[in-house]
């Protein structure tokens, strides 16, 4: 027990000191065998301490914090206890926040076959701080506590100063703006309405519900227009957060019922992840693949928290377990998954994941023939293969151990594919947890069976994503093997994805040191070739020079993105220079070739920092511009309280800038 040294930490007592109060902190030990004189002990010593106005006679629910052991966000809650002292209870932010963060999936998954309408969730403290954001990762996969961020900086709609103004100020209540969000580089029109309530004035929670409007009529509403639409929406926004519901539209898959039927499930061979649980048990045909735990007989299970109806009970009971109570989970989950009669009890999983437990299979097993064929040219380069679906399931050959808080969504090839949905994507090179060294991942996305086979990505909503593993260096290995031009002298040849990252550069042959080479794997286009950056800055159909502000980390974020839908073979625009290149798309991927005959590449430069990933220059960001993909400290933002006109006008400037999610 202790008291607070308000001396030494400088904090503020002009309000209630006076001379006879003591202002240097005491700390008083408590054992287990001094329980007897525990209580007459801290009596004595904090007696005086522990009275106005020093303490607050209320019960407060403190801003989350990130604890370093579980890497989850932690809510305090305390109580003043006169003359003791105070008593509280720590409570994990996922499990408060997972109805909240499910719920924009939910919707999603709800009307999937609808573009044009979606819904999501945020919890906000009463005076604006978020504390769950369809922006903000998942609340366990943090490294540090976040600095606050008030839901101003998040929204993007029309006048939402105003709206969050009303949010903060009013119990419950809904109100609707008009947005325009650009998709596909074209504007379209939207009207989105709010609907929150506040909880014990402690938090607000508060539902978004954007539908797309018609162009036709005029773009302003009246308030009472505005007044209108929202009542009639708020009649099907019911303002609740219930856990998945059993009654699911989702597809499913369906196995027909035959004779055959219970022989299909109990024949199975498919191994949930934990092979660690394993020794001794089914340990037999167990190896090691690189740095994992894994299996080359068959294919392995992974179960997201997605997954679950409780996405926190899962990951909480990974963490605090005994490893006989996790084997005894792991055992209930297969035998359910693999149960022919419907007599076992479901263990936590949502409804329609034992179906598609069973469709992701039967498409794993065309992959596990496909990787155990030895007549393939691949064979001795793809490390791995795997597939997931969008409600958390994951299936890897070869069977491998994962990381109880791996979820496929937040990973980079997962949600690329469904950004470009219909193509055949490749991520920038990175480290394989699994140990194998540098890689690049390839995935397309997997849509719904239809019986007349047509398809259209603006109209449907893709179901799971497919992916392999390659070594780092095998796109330039591909490269020299089938263009014979790529060999010669001053020629290069490279490929990179869609924000700029080299996947293919005759500098992968060589190794990397503390002079050459140091940032590998993450090599941008700028770092390797400074003429080709400058001079592709000026054609504007094929790449942006963006920005985006993390708030989280009070960052700006500098970025390059390239246009996937380029339909010509781009040349130099200087044209006269040493350096003479062409550059074009492959078509329905989103990978760009480049060829450069350069006999000289002196002249040209892009500033980047040899030490970290900060701009050189943070005052001035120009499309014309060539420099590294970096960042910029965030400028000190003033208090919300400040009314004056500059600072208001600061801060919309400051939004314009931001890449809304």
């Amino acid at each position: 027990i202790s008291s607070q040294n308000y001396s030494k930490y400088d904090i503020d007592t002009r309000e209630w000191y006076k001379p006879e109060h003591v202002l240097v902190g005491k700390l008083f030990m408590l054992t287990k065998t001094q329980q007897d004189v525990i209580l007459q002990s801290a009596t004595a010593i904090f007696g005086k301490d522990f009275q106005e106005p020093y303490m607050q006679k209320t019960w407060q629910v403190h801003t989350p914090i990130v604890e370093a052991h579980s890497r989850d966000s932690i809510v305090s809650i305390t109580h003043v206890v006169l003359p003791f002292g105070v008593i509280g209870v720590d409570l994990y932010l996922s499990d408060l926040t997972e109805d909240i963060i499910s719920y924009q999936q939910q919707q999603q998954q709800l009307s999937m076959n609808n573009k044009n309408e979606y819904l999501y969730a945020f919890l906000i403290e009463a005076d604006g701080n978020t504390l769950a954001h369809p922006a903000f990762p998942r609340a366990f996969a943090q490294n540090q506590t976040p600095f606050p961020v008030d839901i101003q900086y998040l929204e993007n709609s029309t006048e939402f100063s105003n709206i969050r103004h009303k949010i903060l100020s009013e119990e419950t209540g809904n109100v609707s703006t008009i947005i325009y969000l650009t998709k596909n580089r074209k504007k379209e029109k939207y009207r989105r309405t709010y609907q929150w309530h506040n909880i014990l004035q402690i938090y607000i929670l508060c539902i978004v519900h954007t539908i797309k409007q018609e162009d036709s009529g005029s773009t302003v509403h009246s308030s009472g227009d505005s007044k209108q639409a929202a009542a009639v929406l708020s009649g099907s926004l019911p303002l609740a957060l219930n856990r998945f519901s059993s009654k699911s539209n989702i597809p499913m898959y369906h196995q027909q019922q035959s004779d055959d039927y219970e022989e299909y499930y109990t024949s199975i061979d498919l191994m949930y992840h934990r092979l660690d649980l394993l020794a001794g048990r089914e340990a037999t045909n167990l190896c090691r693949y690189f740095r994992q735990i894994a299996t080359l007989d068959a294919v392995t299970l992974f179960l997201s928290s997605l997954a679950f109806e409780s996405p926190f009970t899962f990951l909480h009971n990974n963490r605090m377990s005994s490893p006989q109570s996790q084997l005894h989970t792991v055992e209930s989950i297969m035998a359910y998954l693999k149960d022919s009669t419907g007599l076992l009890a479901n263990p936590g999983l949502r409804p329609q994941i034992r179906q598609e437990v069973n469709g992701l299979y039967n498409a794993m097993q065309h992959l596990k023939k496909r990787h155990q064929d030895s007549r393939g040219s691949l064979k001795n380069y793809i490390i791995r293969r795997y597939i997931a679906s969008v409600n958390g399931v994951l299936l890897v050959f070869p069977g491998c151990l994962l990381n109880n808080n791996y979820d496929p969504s937040q990973r980079v090839w997962y949600r690329k594919a469904l950004q470009h949905a219909g193509k055949v994507i490749t991520t920038e090179p990175y480290l394989d947890a699994g140990g194998s060294g540098y890689i690049i991942t390839i995935a397309h996305t997997i849509f719904e069976g239809k019986s007349n086979a047509l398809h259209s990505i603006e109209r449907d909503q893709p179901i799971a994503i497919v992916a392999l593993d390659l070594p780092y260096a095998y796109f330039y290995k591909m490269i020299l093997d089938y263009v014979p031009l790529c060999q010669m002298h001053n020629i290069k040849c490279l490929l990179f994805e869609n924000e700029g990252y080299l996947i293919a550069h005759p500098s992968m042959l060589e190794p990397k040191s503390s002079i050459k080479n140091q940032r590998r794997p993450h090599e941008h286009l700028t770092h390797k070739e400074s003429y080709l950056s400058n001079d592709i800055l000026n054609h504007k159909n094929l790449v942006r020079k963006l920005a985006c502000a993390n708030y989280q980390n009070r960052t700006l974020q500098r970025y390059y993105v390239f246009n996937t839908s380029l339909n010509e073979i781009l040349n130099n625009v200087v044209h006269g220079e040493r350096t003479k290149y062409a550059i074009a798309l492959l078509k329905g991927s989103n990978i760009f070739a480049a060829v450069l005959n350069s006999t000289c590449d002196g002249g040209a430069f892009c500033p980047c920092s040899t030490i970290d990933r900060q701009c050189l220059n943070c005052k001035r960001m120009d499309q014309a511009d060539c420099e590294c993909p970096c960042e910029c400290p965030m400028p000190l933002m003033q208090p919300l309280a400040e009314s004056d006109e500059n600072s208001n006008k600061e801060h919309l400037a400051y939004l314009n800038i931001t890449n809304q999610f």
